[in-house]
């Protein structure tokens, strides 16, 4: 199942993610969340442009947390990560913005392509779309959500 989504248009907002690095490095958290680690700017920078004062901040920050981050394998797919592949660049571009129904919460999103991270997700027999919540997806940055 897809979930429901609206293209944004906040013009500020792409043109401020493009002055921003597209690539990071590949690590897995405690929980076995494996993503790719990038600049915290892409939460802390964007998101005050989204320009709805009932969005939040996503909690990606903290102790134990991963911050800005580009999910490649959820821990409900986890998959035994080959050393390989951690601390491993890849490279993304930023495709568009869109809004996101899931459940109760609306996710503003980056959504992003990455051939390198996809062929990582078929490496591991996993689909080309993450799980998420029992919806398909494709890669993306979370800049916010409003409950």
């Amino acid at each position: 199942m897809f979930p429901f989504t609206t293209n944004l248009t906040l013009p500020k907002l792409i043109e401020a993610s493009k002055r921003l690095s597209t690539k990071g490095d590949t690590q897995v958290s405690e929980n076995n969340l494996f993503y790719l680690n990038i600049d915290d700017a892409y939460i802390h920078q964007l998101f005050p442009l989204l320009e709805d004062k009932r969005i939040q901040k996503p909690a990606y920050f903290g102790a134990k947390s991963a911050g800005a981050h580009i999910t490649i394998m959820y821990p409900e797919e986890y998959k035994k990560i080959q050393r390989q592949d951690l601390q491993q660049e890849h490279k993304f571009l930023i495709k568009k913005l869109v809004s996101a129904e899931i459940g109760a919460k609306t996710y503003y999103v980056l959504l992003i392509e990455s051939p390198s991270l996809l062929s990582l997700r078929r490496k591991y027999n996993l689909p080309d779309l993450l799980n998420f919540k029992g919806y398909s997806i494709g890669f993306h940055i979370t800049l916010g959500v409003k409950t």
